[in-house]
């Protein structure tokens, strides 16, 4: 079948932005946030947004992953969800968006999306859905693509569930009636974005400098983002 609908992963694809780098900038910044507004109550309550995070990985998929996590985080932290989300959005709207100040966009990555735009995919950024869509909209602006008419953005307001879990891209399908044999993954890592090849998507993996060596030696459609704006240009 031919391909409509490309997902493309965000750290490590979309980004070249690696993604323990960007996560110990992320905490950093928002400890020190939290820290002026919560006096003593910074590195806590952090630990508690992490501990929301590692609760949403485990989800049953009963519930979205922002329930999940804010169940979670009222209980390590003994903060109610209305005391701390506003709080959470000012970060998110002003120093978060400050990590990706020093970020130059990769030209070839943005030519791949663009081409694929021009060629009538439809296209999704499927990015584990663990922040707010505010949070992964801003970084999708570090890419310089904001401007790409995405069908979704995936975050923690819309989704059950997290890489690696097949049913994260079971329900982008189901949640917009797409044929995972019609459906492309572009991602950077085997354990996160190839299980999306068991519902029956394609797949091209984005190899980079510190790729490892499962990775480098993987059999299948590979290669940096110049190779993938070649294979755009040839093949798609």
């Amino acid at each position: 079948m031919a391909i409509k609908t490309v997902l493309i992963d965000m750290d490590g694809t979309l980004l070249n932005m690696g993604e323990s780098a960007f996560e110990n900038e992320y905490i950093k910044r928002m400890v020190i946030f939290l820290e002026q507004r919560y006096p003593g109550k910074g590195k806590d309550l952090v630990k508690a947004v992490g501990y929301g995070g590692e609760m949403m990985k485990h989800s049953d998929g009963s519930r979205t992953n922002y329930d999940v996590f804010w169940e979670s985080f009222e209980k390590a932290s003994g903060y109610t969800r209305e005391e701390i989300e506003p709080v959470i959005t000012v970060y998110y709207q002003t120093d978060y968006t400050h990590i990706g100040d020093d970020y130059v966009p990769d030209q070839d990555m943005q030519n791949a999306v663009r081409l694929l735009q021009e060629k009538g995919y439809e296209l999704i950024v499927a990015t584990t859905p663990v922040v707010p869509l505010i949070a992964n909209q801003e970084r999708v602006r570090w890419s310089g693509l904001a401007d790409i008419p995405w069908k979704d953005i995936t975050s923690f307001e819309t989704y059950n569930y997290s890489k690696p879990n097949l049913n994260y891209y079971q329900q982008i399908c189901d949640k917009y009636n797409l044929n995972p044999a019609e459906c492309m993954m572009i991602g950077d890592s085997l354990v996160k974005d190839f299980p999306s090849t068991e519902l029956g998507m394609d797949f091209f993996l984005i190899l980079n400098a510190d790729s490892p060596e499962a990775e480098q030696n993987f059999a299948g459609k590979k290669g940096d983002r110049k190779a993938l704006l070649e294979y755009v240009q040839n093949n798609m």
